[in-house]
C-alpha cells in the first residue's frame, strides 16, 4: 500500500480514537460529579435511615438497644412468617377456604402490629435519652422522608413585624 491510500484510513482513525477518547473522558466526568455517597447509595428506609443521621456513639446506642430486644421479637417475626405461609398455601390451594384465609391474615397482622410496637416502645425508650436536635434528625429519617421539610420549627419562635 502506498502512503497515497493509508491516509484517509489513518485520518479516519484519529477522528474514530478523538471521538472515543471524547465519550470516555465525558462518562468518566459525568459518573464523578454525580458521584453519591456510600451511604446514600443504598436505598435505605425507616430505622435503617435514622441511624444514618444519627452520631456513630448513638447508632451503636439504638442498636444495642434493638438487638435486646431481638429475643422479645423472635416469637412475632416467626408467627408472622407461618401466616404468611399460610395466607400462601391457602391462596395456592386448588379450592380456597375463605374463612381459613382470613384468619391465617388476621393471625399475620396481629404478629405484624406486635413486632411493630415492641419496636416503637424501643424506638420511645431511644428518644427518650435523646437531646432534642437529634430527636429531629430522627423526626426528619422516620417520618417526614419524600414530604419535604416543614417550613418553620417548632422550637423556633416566631419574630413579631411590629
Amino acid at each position: 500500500m502506498s502512503t497515497q491510500s493509508l491516509k484517509p484510513w489513518l485520518l479516519v482513525s484519529v477522528l474514530l480514537n478523538v471521538f472515543l477518547m471524547g465519550g470516555v473522558g465525558g462518562a468518566v466526568y459525568h459518573w464523578m460529579a454525580s458521584a453519591k455517597p456510600a451511604e446514600a447509595a443504598v436505598n435505605q428506609h425507616g430505622l435503617r435511615q435514622a441511624m444514618v443521621k444519627l452520631p456513630p456513639e448513638r447508632r451503636r446506642e439504638l442498636r444495642q438497644l434493638l438487638r435486646h430486644n431481638r429475643a422479645d421479637s423472635q416469637p412475632l417475626v416467626m408467627a408472622g412468617r407461618e401466616a404468611r405461609l399460610g395466607v400462601i398455601k391457602q391462596l395456592e390451594a386448588p379450592t380456597l377456604d375463605r374463612d381459613v384465609l382470613v384468619t391465617e391474615l388476621a393471625k399475620a397482622r396481629e404478629a405484624d402490629m406486635a413486632l411493630r410496637a415492641l419496636v416503637d416502645t424501643t424506638l420511645a425508650q431511644f428518644a427518650s435519652t435523646l437531646p432534642q436536635v437529634e430527636r429531629q434528625k430522627l423526626v426528619e429519617a422516620l417520618y417526614l422522608r419524600g414530604q419535604g421539610k416543614p417550613k418553620e420549627k417548632l422550637e423556633e419562635p416566631v419574630a413579631d413585624s411590629r
